[in-house]
């Protein structure tokens, strides 16, 4: 189907950067340069001074960030980690598949971990927390780290590259940040790709090693390691949109204020509009509830709108993994009513205002 709006347009933000894009494709053929070359090294000295960390490592993808970074921690059977059910199933499955048990929290209206209700989760098996800062806007950081005191935190940042909370940026907090480059990011590749942060220098060393099969230095293996290296290829597309990612979160800001305007006197529930206060959001997700959601999502694509269902997992589906006790309520509401509808900074005026219309025509 060929869609007036869809979720995303990655084709058109291949031709805005097509010439330098072709550039560096043809560069790295030529030159062979695949694994672990200069372009990743360039990424990442980029990446952490943007996020102001000592050290970021370009991995395969947000997945394999989460998961090295639970397997450096030394985490493993019989240890607790602290987290949330609404998210990407890859942040329990990083737990899970180190032999961890995941203890979950609920979640406030923002969509963030009640970082409140993590007091009473922590016990002498408590070895992280890992807080999800969701749909680009960051967890209440400073008072996590009052309630962990001392705990690991491990920020699952997928969805919020350039988010803040009281002007120190999502990823920076933590003793590592995790981090996606899906196409679907507000900065993304063409595949699979992802990179962790962290002021901790040995542990970055123990990350680059694992990353790379468990290897010192070439040949000389420390660790039992995994395959897990960002491509040189995908590092270079990361390098020319990276110039960019200013004005990308600047237009999905701009857009979410219009939506946050133009929706207001609607029966729904939308996210917090943009500000400059202790919570600067950059928007990789617009995500709206609405009690009427099922008929509003047929009704959208209807009229030519893409829109998704995103991270809406009942609790039901956990239970059926063994992950039982659990009084999330809020989560449970939540996932009933959540749509997330099309916000990209490619978006043109029109469509915005078709995306406007058609929720306006709907109710």
């Amino acid at each position: 189907m060929i869609w007036k709006v869809p979720y995303i347009d990655l084709p058109k933000q291949f031709f805005q950067h097509r010439e330098e894009l072709v550039y560096e494709f043809e560069k790295i053929m030529s030159q062979g340069s695949f694994i672990l070359r200069e372009d990743v090294n360039k990424f990442e000295k980029n990446m952490a001074s943007y996020l102001g960390v000592k050290n970021v490592i370009g991995v395969n993808s947000g997945t394999d960030a989460l998961y090295l970074s639970v397997s450096a921690l030394g985490i493993g059977e019989g240890d607790e980690v602290i987290t949330v059910a609404h998210s990407f199933v890859a942040t329990l499955a990083s737990i899970v598949r180190v032999g961890a048990k995941p203890i979950l929290v609920d979640i406030r209206d923002d969509f963030n971990m009640d970082v409140e209700q993590v007091r009473d989760k922590i016990t002498g098996k408590t070895k992280a927390i890992i807080p999800v800062h969701l749909n680009g806007r960051s967890c209440q950081m400073k008072r996590l780290e009052e309630i962990a005191d001392g705990i690991p935190i491990i920020e699952d940042s997928a969805q919020a590259l350039g988010s803040m909370y009281k002007g120190k940026k999502t990823g920076s907090f933590g003793i590592v940040g995790c981090f996606s480059t899906h196409p679907m990011k507000i900065l993304g590749c063409a595949g699979d790709g992802g990179f962790i942060s962290t002021n901790e220098d040995l542990l970055a060393e123990k990350i680059k090693r694992l990353r790379d099969h468990g290897q010192k230095e070439k040949g000389e293996f420390v660790d039992w390691g995994y395959n897990s290296r960002l491509d040189n290829l995908q590092a270079a597309i990361l390098n020319v949109k990276f110039k960019s990612l200013k004005n990308y979160i600047s237009r999905r800001r701009e857009i979410a204020s219009i939506y946050s305007e133009e929706l207001k006197d609607l029966p729904l529930v939308l996210p917090p509009k943009p500000s400059e206060g202790d919570f600067f959001d950059t928007y990789n997700s617009y995500v709206i509830r609405s009690e009427q959601r099922e008929r509003l999502l047929f009704h959208l694509k209807k009229k030519g709108i893409e829109c998704f269902v995103h991270i809406g997992r009942p609790l039901y589906q956990y239970k059926e993994l063994g992950l039982t006790g659990m009084n999330l309520k809020n989560n449970e509401e939540i996932c009933k009513e959540i749509l997330s509808i099309p916000i990209y900074p490619e978006m043109k005026k029109k469509q915005i205002n078709h995306v406007v219309d058609s929720i306006h025509k709907f109710f």
